[in-house]
């Protein structure tokens, strides 16, 4: 699978390069911007280039507090709003 990811990765625009070397699929995010951690969770699944050069993320949500209500995909998620989940 790295190797899959290394020569995914050497084909990606500069922009997109730069936000996927910091928000990688293998590792958990949480939104900053909410004040009470809730358990909501992110996997990044795509990184979108947006006509500006902006890149906006797709990712798998789920709950870790509440796992049986499984997750969902959202789009539309500036990386500038993520921070790793530890």
């Amino acid at each position: 699978m790295k190797k899959e990811w290394e020569k995914w990765f050497s084909e990606l625009p500069p922009n997109v390069k730069e936000v996927a070397k910091n928000i990688v699929p293998w590792k958990k995010y949480k939104d900053k911007r909410v004040q009470d951690d809730v358990g909501n969770r992110f996997f990044p699944i795509s990184y979108d280039e947006q006509a500006d050069g902006s890149i906006k993320l797709t990712c798998y949500k789920f709950n870790e507090e509440i796992p049986i209500f499984g997750g969902y995909n959202v789009f539309g998620i500036s990386p500038d709003d993520l921070v790793e989940a530890i």
